[in-house]
């Protein structure tokens, strides 16, 4: 038997070596090229970003936008090399909308009915960027003032009064725009008496809804004298009214054909869309990853406490329903939202197509 040659086993031992380094060397380029550094680098699976800064709209409180702060809050979307700057102080839908319009933010969440009535009006071209948020389990209830009768009793005696029902607004100010998710909700569930609803005024000028904002219904239901008032409330404003006042669930909106109903999205300009196109999936792939982590709902309620103020108080944000986030955009899923405002009469002839991004999915609803 022969011993090896010393010289060569240490060739054979060095080229070992060698080819372990290059290879693990190889594996952190191609890790470290689907990420980009918070400096401002651009992700290459991306391509450059046509510009590193984005200004967001959000209407204050709003659950739909809960993984926008995670994001910021984690530092996903300085990894993908955008600034991102908040602003939540927008008292309705329609004022962030404006806010877009007037060249004050470069994206929004709004309402999808909302939404879709601004651009069916001519009012703004819109692309969907993101969906944002699906209404979960009992997260979007009709409530009442504790009275002696049974709900479905209530809700009659509710319908028979002028402006009963309590509904969330859009801002718009007009009686033809004014509606959300929400409230197209509440027109489809009402049992027996929703083909005669007057979503309108009548001649009369009574109506038997009545919009306000959000935040002001619950002040509203229970500050009333009068028990014939019904409110919709979802998500974090049931839990809110309802850890603080005594009222009781008439109906659970979230059930039949509005189970897991799409609530609301990121909106963007139509040019800004085209022109940015690296941006936004850059924003994308970040939202993404903070929607994953705000499902947990540890961290969905850590970031409601550190961003919703008086409306996050540990007692509600324990009791809230959280929907979902999801993580692409479905062209069959939010077609639902159109077959129900079609059905109470709101935009006839609009076309989902018009407002979506190009690699929306269909059938996948």
């Amino acid at each position: 038997m022969r011993t090896a040659n010393p010289r060569a086993r240490s060739r054979r031992t060095s080229a070992i070596l060698l080819s372990a380094v290059l290879a693990i060397s190889a594996l952190g380029v191609a890790a470290c090229g689907g990420s980009s550094s918070s400096g401002g680098a651009s992700t290459p699976a991306h391509g450059p970003l046509e510009q590193n800064h984005l200004r967001i709209g959000v209407p204050k409180d709003e659950i739909g936008a809960l993984p926008i702060f995670t994001g910021v809050d984690k530092g996903y979307f300085k990894d993908q090399g955008i600034d991102v700057t908040v602003d939540d102080s927008y008292p309705t839908y329609q004022a962030a909308l404006k806010a877009l319009t007037d060249g004050k933010v470069d994206l929004v969440y709004d309402d999808y009915v909302h939404a879709i009535l601004a651009q069916s009006t001519g009012t703004i071209r819109l692309q969907l960027v993101a969906e944002g948020y699906t209404a979960g389990d009992g997260s979007v209830q009709l409530l009442s003032k504790v009275t002696d009768n049974r709900s479905e009793a209530q809700i009659k005696a509710v319908f028979g009064a002028a402006g009963g029902f309590l509904t969330p607004m859009s801002g718009t100010g007009d009686a033809d725009t004014e509606y959300t998710v929400p409230t197209v909700m509440l027109m489809t569930r009402l049992p027996d008496i929703a083909n005669s609803l007057k979503i309108r005024a009548d001649a009369t000028g009574e109506a038997h809804l009545k919009p306000m904002t959000a935040n002001a219904i619950g002040d509203k239901l229970t500050g009333t004298a009068d028990p014939n008032v019904a409110a919709v409330q979802p998500e974090p404003y049931f839990s809110f009214t309802a850890g603080n006042n005594k009222v009781v669930k008439l109906m659970d909106l979230t059930r039949g054909s509005t189970q897991a109903m799409p609530m609301g999205g990121y909106f963007t300009k139509q040019d800004f869309a085209v022109t940015d196109v690296n941006l936004f999936k850059a924003f994308t792939t970040a939202l993404n990853q903070a929607k994953a982590v705000t499902a947990q709902r540890a961290t969905a309620m850590a970031e409601m406490q550190a961003h919703y103020g008086t409306m996050a108080s540990s007692t509600v944000v324990a009791n809230i329903s959280f929907g979902t986030f999801p993580t692409t955009v479905s062209v069959d899923r939010l077609g639902r939202v159109v077959t129900l405002m079609q059905g109470v009469g709101l935009a006839p002839y609009y076309n989902i197509d018009t407002m979506m991004p190009p690699d929306a999915e269909r059938g996948q609803g």
